[in-house]
């Protein structure tokens, strides 16, 4: 695809930015908090794509984070990929929105990870962080490295580890990560506790600590590293919430990914960032991205069909991820003569694109 056509799409995109900066209610309760996967068109709702917070859950190793900064309670959701390591995005752990951590030490911080599938009932076990991470090129979600515009906008590098300062629960699942690269065409399974609603609403119903959805959908397009000028090694998927004859990149990129049926068909919301996207191998789930940010072009209603949503390829963080997790995290290639949903779709590798934050 040509800069003269992605230029022309960026005019239409609008709407982008971080989908974790939810601000909560008081901690203590675990309540809903203010502005998850979102729902098709009724009669699907955000009540149908609930998961059951059971040890037997396939997601009962996706957690909801619970974040004190500077006494301001805010949600995202992670995944553990060993007994004290949960994989999550940089801007749920940045403390001034320019890739700075969260004093941990200081009063009125906290970092904590709530695990709803334990013996002793949902939302019973809430473990702190003992230490966190973020990558070291992601510098505040939206801003690029040196070099760039004052309009340009970047997403990439957008991952951090939390470490927790026990074991998990026994009752949760640990995740391997995927070594493979995601393809276009891929079909991903997301889990997340964040902002949810349905296609033709949108969002209507907020983030809860002990309330995870899931859903699915396709990588369609890709954007590579941005500290090489979108050159190389792709960093960052974005996806789209098709219905009611709405299909974003096939709309707009001629990216066209099939549309799932209504009852799976999936969008993000705020609280979501930093949850899993997995794809199925060898018989199980596999982490192979994370789930960061979401955006609607205008004159649509925010969330509803015709959004679209992406995340980080954690191909491209392998390195970081076995570093701030010890060397605990386990990756698991791709069989060789299997690709992982692949249907050979274009990617736009290499395209560079200009972002709003909202």
């Amino acid at each position: 695809m040509g800069n003269t056509v992605i230029k022309k799409l960026l005019g239409i995109v609008l709407a982008i930015g971080a989908v974790g900066s939810a601000s909560a209610g008081p901690v203590a309760q675990m309540t809903g908090v203010k502005p998850m996967i979102s729902a098709g068109a009724p009669p699907d709702s955000p009540e149908a794509r609930v998961d059951s917070n059971v040890a037997s859950s396939r997601f009962s190793g996706v957690v909801s984070l619970a974040i004190e900064n500077e006494g301001q309670l805010f949600i995202c959701s992670g995944t553990l990929v060993g007994k004290r390591q949960v994989v999550t995005a940089g801007h749920c752990v940045d403390s001034n929105d320019h890739g700075v951590l969260i004093d941990l030490n200081k009063p009125g911080n906290s970092v904590r990870v709530v695990f709803n599938a334990t013996s002793s009932g949902p939302g019973s076990q809430v473990i702190a962080a003992s230490k966190i991470s973020m990558h070291g090129d992601y510098a505040g979600f939206g801003n690029c490295p040196a070099g760039y515009g004052p309009n340009d906008q970047c997403v990439n590098d957008d991952v951090a580890v939390v470490t927790l300062s026990q074991d998990a629960p026994k009752e949760a699942k640990i995740y391997k990560i995927a070594t493979t690269e995601l393809q276009a065409g891929s079909r991903l399974i997301m889990a997340g506790y964040g902002t949810s609603g349905d296609g033709i609403n949108g969002y209507t119903v907020s983030p809860q600590f002990r309330v995870k959805r899931s859903g699915e959908n396709y990588a369609d397009v890709f954007d590579a590293d941005d500290e090489h000028g979108y050159t190389g090694r792709r960093e960052v998927w974005y996806g789209d919430f098709d219905g009611a004859g709405k299909d974003f990149w096939c709309q707009n990129a001629g990216v066209c990914t099939p549309v799932l049926p209504n009852d799976v068909e999936a969008n993000i919301g705020g609280g979501d960032s930093g949850g899993p996207s997995f794809v199925e191998m060898y018989g199980e789930l596999m982490l192979i991205a994370t789930n960061t940010f979401g955006g609607t072009p205008r004159g649509l209603t925010k969330g509803a069909f015709g959004s679209y949503f992406g995340g980080m390829l954690l191909h491209s963080y392998l390195d970081y991820i076995a570093d701030a997790t010890g060397g605990t995290a386990q990756f698991v290639p791709e069989p060789a003569s299997v690709a992982v949903f692949g249907l050979g779709l274009l990617a736009l590798a290499g395209v560079r694109r200009r972002k709003q934050a909202k």
